[in-house]
């Protein structure tokens, strides 16, 4: 996968699972995507991360005073 943002990173992972979820694809195919959504997880969680950091400098940057939380995320 090439330089992408995380919005056309996201966006592609949605088209990934989509196909995997309503496409009658082949054992190979479907593999193949799946793998492919797998990069792109990847791919996002760094863009994620980075941003959390970049957040959390700019916070301690303007004067800390902030405490950080896990992120709650759906699962």
């Amino acid at each position: 996968m090439s330089e992408s943002s995380f919005e056309e990173s996201l966006r592609r992972l949605e088209e990934v699972i989509w196909d995997l979820e309503n496409r009658d694809l082949p054992l190979e195919e479907a593999i193949s995507r799946f793998e492919e959504g797998m990069r792109i997880v990847k791919v996002c969680e760094e863009f994620l991360t980075s941003a959390r950091l970049r957040v959390e400098q700019l916070i301690a940057e303007a004067g800390g005073g902030y405490r950080v939380e896990e992120w709650k995320t759906e699962g």
